[in-house]
């Protein structure tokens, strides 16, 4: 079971049954949970005391008493293997006394999405994440209190994994989300005005500390809050339309020609510069699967006077 869980940790357990089954294990005792936390945390305490898993950063690891600078990808695979020779006694890099260990709920992970890229993860209690362009999430190392707290700012869709007694908390800044098990979107840049939350499963309880309000979500509802005019508002929407991003599809319905060049700067990372004389409230209704940036905006020019000009990771959109 101890490797399973090693690679349950790294991310590598594919099969849902052996993930049912270190889960089953986990949950089976303190004992057992005590001893997860352990071996989580030597994985990501060996090398760094703050981990941030961002694309293209540096890291330092030491190897045979030499200091080498590393991608992410390979100094997990050394804080992997570190946790590994700690626990069975043949390296002792680090002691970790029981007051650490009953903090480990105040210690974070955090993962950067760079934008046109987009990424997933297994949290240890079961509940899967999916992250989309742009977006920054940080998770406890451990669920140690009463409450599974995560907090994000960007867009994700969650599978919250059922737990009753110890329910899971999204924070956004301006929004905070209470779920005990469900399906549902979560739309909030802190660049962008609106905010949104979009259930396709379950239910959740949403909170406005700012105007002290509190809404309850069904199953194809979407709660919308403007920053700006403090307004808040339940509509009732296709959910596939917020949460086909995880799958590669673009879809817009009804939206203008802004709000499809927004999402487009994220989706493919590029900055799109638009003439002012450009009409761009104009609406469209298109789903776009997997389609390149060149081929995206050749579907656009069918339908908008418009042209666009490529240069690198510039386009420019002006009137013909």
């Amino acid at each position: 079971m101890e490797e399973k869980i090693i690679q349950y940790i790294r991310g590598r357990i594919k099969s849902e049954e052996e993930m049912c089954e270190i889960l089953d294990w986990i949950e089976a005792s303190e004992e057992n949970q005590k001893k997860y936390s352990e071996m989580k945390n030597l994985w990501v305490l060996t090398g760094l005391k703050k981990v941030k898993e961002i694309q293209h950063q540096k890291f330092f690891t030491k190897k045979s008493g030499e200091v080498k600078e590393t991608s992410i990808r390979l100094w997990l695979k050394y804080a992997a293997v570190f946790a590994i020779a700690f626990l069975a006694g043949s390296l002792s890099l680090y002691f970790i006394g029981q007051k650490q260990l009953n903090h480990l709920s105040e210690v974070y992970n955090e993962i950067q999405i760079p934008n046109g890229e987009k990424s997933s993860i297994t949290l240890y209690d079961g509940t899967k994440v999916w992250l989309n362009s742009g977006t920054t999430f940080k998770y406890p190392v451990a669920f140690n209190g009463g409450k599974r707290n995560v907090f994000i700012e960007g867009e994700a869709y969650f599978e919250v994994a059922k737990n009753k007694k110890k329910p899971f908390v999204i924070h956004t800044g301006e929004m905070d989300i209470l779920v005990l098990g469900t399906k549902f979107n979560v739309y909030a840049y802190p660049e962008d005005d609106m905010l949104y939350t979009t259930l396709e499963e379950g239910s959740v309880n949403i909170s406005l500390p700012a105007i002290d309000k509190k809404f309850n979500l069904k199953p194809g509802e979407q709660f919308e809050y403007s920053k700006s005019a403090k307004l808040p508002q339940l509509i009732n929407v296709d959910t596939r339309l917020y949460t086909s991003w995880k799958e590669n599809i673009l879809r817009f319905e009804n939206a203008s020609l802004a709000e499809v060049f927004k999402k487009m700067e994220r989706w493919y990372d590029v900055k799109i510069i638009v003439d002012k004389n450009l009409d761009t409230s104009e609406r469209y209704t298109i789903t776009i699967k997997t389609e390149s940036l060149r081929e995206m905006l050749k579907v656009l020019s069918l339908t908008t006077n418009m042209k666009y000009e490529i240069k690198e990771d510039m386009v420019k959109i002006s009137k013909p």
